[in-house]
């Protein structure tokens, strides 16, 4: 397995009360033209302690396609609840002090790589040749720990392993399973270097 695709995260399995909720959500009847994820309405990442103060950063009576809060400690979290509007996350992903790169790509596809440098072999480092190696490369990639999937739809990100001027590139995969919504692609790009824009293929690997 080279170490691109050893990046993509699978997300945790929804619980038994997650998917019932799934279900039945799909027997109230969904918007026909537009294809929400589910799982748990969480504004806070998994195993971030109650005492941290949360201050959501969009707010609204139905559903957005992505929400935004921003801890005390100065993490934030993102939950992405439908994929759509990625120039919109990137903006308040900007205005809360981290320049990203966001993409939402089809199901069966991915970007044409690669698109930028990486600060480290996560991204376009030569293929790993094991467990152990590969171990090594997640222990030591500041990319991996820059964002991290927390559970069905959040990601929080740490700012404190982010450099001034990288830029943290997120590549979503949509992916019609209610377990496994989507996947992520995570990586930071070298300080003042371009991110070229994602040119989706289909993804045959």
């Amino acid at each position: 397995m080279d170490t691109l695709k050893a990046m993509w995260e699978t997300i945790p399995p929804a619980t038994p009360g997650e998917l019932a909720g799934a279900r039945r959500r799909l027997l109230d009847g969904m918007h026909p033209r537009r294809r929400f994820v589910t799982g748990p309405r969480l504004l806070v990442a998994a195993g971030v302690a109650a005492a941290v103060a949360v201050t959501p950063l969009i707010i609204g009576n139905d559903t957005p396609a992505y929400a935004l809060a921003k801890s005390s400690d100065g993490t934030l979290t993102v939950t992405v609840n439908e994929l759509r509007d990625p120039e919109g996350l990137q903006t308040k992903l900007g205005a809360a002090g981290v320049k990203a790169d966001v993409t939402f790509l089809a199901a069966g596809t991915r970007c044409v790589a690669p698109r930028f440098a990486g600060v480290d072999p996560s991204y376009d480092g030569p293929p790993t040749t094991g467990p152990d190696e590969l171990r090594s490369l997640v222990n030591e990639s500041r990319s991996l720990k820059a964002a991290t999937v927390t559970s069905v739809r959040t990601i929080r990100i740490s700012p404190e392993h982010i450099r001034p001027g990288e830029t943290l590139v997120m590549e979503f995969r949509d992916n019609p399973n209610a377990q496994v919504p989507w996947r992520l692609g995570k990586w930071l790009a070298r300080a003042d270097t371009p991110v070229r824009p994602c040119t989706p293929v289909a993804d045959t690997g």
